[in-house]
């Protein structure tokens, strides 16, 4: 079975929003604290689940608030 690294996932997510990996941490607010609305969070989805490769139900990204919310639902599917 795979596992995916936290530290590896926010120099991804770092990677597509344009800041550095360490400003990022498990309680990182998606919307409060980088600005990402709605359509940022469905795209910054789309962007992991290209780069790990994994299907996600659009149902399932409704409850993402925080880096740790968005790695652990990727990591359900990973």
């Amino acid at each position: 079975m795979n596992t995916l690294n936290l530290e590896s996932f926010k120099v991804e997510v770092s990677n597509y929003i344009g800041v550095e990996p360490e400003e990022l941490n498990e309680t990182t607010h998606l919307y409060d604290d980088l600005g990402i609305d709605s359509l940022g969070i469905f795209s910054l989805g789309m962007y992991l689940t290209n780069t790990y490769e994994v299907k996600v139900p659009l149902s399932e990204v409704a409850g993402i608030q925080n880096i740790k919310d968005l790695y652990e639902l990727i990591c359900k599917f990973y």
